[in-house]
């Protein structure tokens, strides 16, 4: 009798631990036909990953260490569904590795994990984020500029009161490990302050990643984005502004001001999202007879159900490569259907 009364003790002593602890395995499959056209080069017809966003899989996890104090992670990989392999070889977890402590204090974190100006900024500013091939953010904004991601950091992130968050982060050195005596790193940091709270959305994000010690050509690369969002309910209007000074560590490059405007629709299982953008001085095209890139996007999603949804997408941009026959500058033009499953 007493060892069952001891066994019965254990076994709710675990579940009681096994229950504090929760890890979530997560995931997108996305897969679709592309069609790529630049000015000058025959069409590439594929089937590819990651048009409405990238193929990816991961782990989370959270575990209750009581008083409101809570141990956090988060461990994700991206990969090309329509080959397998790794987005980036040799490295696993290229798109976040981190844990850190949340609480009434707010939440910190030590790893590689996104910069707030990719996350905060060019993934919600954008009616298409960080995806949609050339619709994508990154297309005009922050081009040659800061990582998207920090290795080797440290981030804050304040709580949340009445719709406001500000966020800090440090990285040691970004994209690789750190050097005996710092000569060789690009430490970088970045700021951000943000208000989400009904249908507003208003972002502000600042980044600068230096350029290494030891070579006096890296000029130190400054981000300054501004932007917001309104939801009509019937229809969501956005805006952003980006500034980028050095793109590529170029000392005394031109800066470049980058511009965005869109919309995204909603109605029933359906939304229509569209934009224009923009960049001037890109540095692509310094000393090309047009230094700007813009051009405009157009999709539509249709969802199956909360995981699983169908997409069509249209972009077009001007002078946004180079012709092969000819050396001038090249429009490029991109058509894509697909599906995307989330688990």
């Amino acid at each position: 009798m007493k060892k069952t009364l001891i066994a019965a003790a254990l076994l709710v002593g675990f579940a009681g631990t096994a229950q504090a602890q929760s890890v979530t395995l997560y995931g997108i499959v996305d897969m679709g036909y592309v069609y790529d056209k630049l000015d000058g080069s025959s069409a590439t017809n594929k089937l590819d990953s990651g048009a409405l966003g990238s193929s990816r899989f991961g782990l989370r996890g959270v575990e209750d260490l009581g008083n409101g104090l809570k141990a956090n992670f988060q461990l994700e990989s991206g990969f090309s569904a329509d080959t397998g392999v790794q987005s980036t070889s040799g490295q696993l977890f290229n798109r976040q590795a981190w844990v850190g402590l949340s609480g009434g204090f707010g939440e910190v974190r030590l790893g590689r994990q996104d910069s707030l100006g990719f996350n905060w900024f060019r993934g919600a500013v954008n009616p298409f984020g960080n995806a949609y091939l050339l619709g994508q953010s990154n297309t005009v904004f922050n081009v040659d500029g800061v990582e998207d991601r920090f290795s080797n950091s440290i981030f804050y992130l304040s709580p949340k009161f009445s719709g406001f968050q500000g966020g800090v982060g440090y990285s040691f050195n970004t994209a690789g490990s750190e050097t005996t005596g710092n000569d060789a790193d690009n430490p970088a940091y970045s700021l951000g302050v943000r208000y989400d709270n009904g249908p507003i959305l208003a972002v502000l994000t600042y980044e600068q990643q230096n350029g290494a010690d030891n070579d006096p050509t890296q000029a130190d690369i400054k981000n300054l984005q501004l932007g917001g969002a309104y939801d009509f309910g019937v229809v969501k209007l956005h805006a952003g502004y980006g500034q980028l000074r050095n793109a590529a560590y170029v000392s005394g490059a031109e800066k470049q001001n980058t511009y965005l405007l869109g919309v995204s629709v909603p109605f029933g299982a359906s939304k229509i999202m569209a934009t224009y953008q923009r960049v001037d001085n890109v540095n692509v095209n310094a000393g090309n007879e047009d230094k700007a890139i813009d051009g405009f996007a157009i999709g539509y999603n249709y969802s199956l159900s909360k995981r699983t949804t169908l997409y069509a997408l249209f972009n077009q941009y001007s002078d946004i490569g180079v012709r092969v026959d000819n050396g001038r500058l090249a429009d490029r033009r991109q058509f894509a259907v697909g599906v995307q499953h989330k688990f």
